[in-house]
């Protein structure tokens, strides 16, 4: 990978995603899939084009319908159970790391912030980005 590459990992150290460049998009998603996937209230998640993301280590994933009839796959470690990668099928020439795995907290304000009408209600809607209320 490049020099502007940045890292993430899983909490054991054992699965790394390197991404090259700036992400094409970075969103916060609020669905009830993402807070399930997630065990959080959102996910954060910055998408780079596939061609610019490698992944070290091994992987297990789990592949989920979504309400909308597309699909998502959520890989993590299969040590530590951290989801660090997933990939869209309304995304197919992206992968989504998920930002806390970068350990960077400079990183990017999302872009926008998804389904906040299913946010939790101590959790403000952001000011700062673009909020839809669905996706």
């Amino acid at each position: 990978m490049s020099e502007n590459a940045r890292t993430a990992s899983c909490a054991c150290g054992a699965l790394r995603a390197t991404a090259r460049g700036a992400p094409a998009v970075v969103n916060a998603c609020a669905c009830l899939d993402c807070q399930t996937r997630s065990g959080s209230v959102f996910t954060y998640t910055a998408f780079f084009p596939n061609d610019a993301v490698e992944i070290e280590g091994e992987t297990r994933s789990f592949r989920t319908m979504r309400a909308a009839g597309r699909w998502h796959e959520a890989s993590f470690c299969p040590a530590c159970g951290v989801s660090l990668f997933a990939r869209l099928e309304v995304f197919p020439h992206l992968t989504g790391i998920a930002v806390g795995c970068f350990g960077d907290s400079a990183f990017a304000a999302p872009d926008g912030f998804y389904w906040a009408s299913r946010r939790h209600h101590w959790l403000p809607a952001p000011t700062s980005v673009k909020v839809v209320d669905t996706q």
